[in-house]
């Protein structure tokens, strides 16, 4: 799984479709987190380069939810980065394709914001993780790129109004079709399967009992 399997370590973004419902701003955001950490010579991707990989793109959700363009140097400098460009923008295939080929592991509070990015999806309803919710996942926790974007007045309060208004006025350019409604049968029968076993377990037992405790009047 490359760099991307560092995710599969986080709560909640265990399980391979996850990564389809990564929109190509979510993943280029990452691609260029990736970039941030291997040019500084880092291990691991902390949330700091989440943050900056977010604000590149000019035309993201993310984008226009924390105005992260306008603030980029700024933001850089708030979590430590050096006020340098990241590396140049490739083609969506390409960046697929590099992501399996390197290996780049995420850290604590990075699997943790991603982690939370899903959850802000599903808080949504949208089958689709956008830039905007990678971010909001930032702001779901204490770190040094949530302190950042605080400092930018961006709170996960205002991020999420914010991104109720883009949509309305930004529709998804990604249209899920049956992946939707593949991934709501998954998550559905996840929930609904195993109560539904342990009751018909426990009814087996409770009328096994009975029928035990009523052998002996019958006879």
């Amino acid at each position: 799984m490359g760099k991307w399997g560092g995710l599969a370590l986080g709560k909640s973004v265990n399980h391979p479709s996850v990564f389809e419902r990564f929109t190509n701003p979510s993943r280029r955001a990452v691609d260029f987190a990736w970039k941030e950490t291997m040019r500084r010579g880092g291990l691991e991707i902390s949330v700091a380069d989440l943050l900056v990989g977010l604000s590149i793109d000019e035309d993201s959700r993310a984008e226009r939810v924390g105005s992260l363009k306008a603030n980029a140097l700024y933001l850089r400098w708030l979590v430590g980065l050096p006020a340098l460009p990241a590396m140049e923008v490739r083609p969506i295939a390409d960046l697929q394709t590099k992501a399996i080929d390197e290996s780049l592991e995420l850290d604590a509070e990075a699997k943790r914001a991603l982690s939370y990015a899903v959850v802000e999806a599903d808080r949504d309803r949208n089958y689709w993780i956008d830039s905007d919710h990678l971010l909001r996942g930032i702001l779901r926790f204490p770190n040094k790129a949530h302190f950042a974007l605080l400092k930018v007045e961006v709170n996960l309060d205002f991020a999420r109004i914010a991104s109720r208004e883009d949509r309305w006025k930004f529709e998804p350019a990604e249209n899920p079709s049956s992946k939707v409604v593949k991934y709501l049968i998954r998550k559905y029968t996840l929930l609904i399967v195993p109560p539904a076993l342990s009751l018909a377990c426990y009814l087996y037992i409770l009328f096994q009992g009975i029928g035990t405790t009523l052998s002996p009047i019958t006879r």
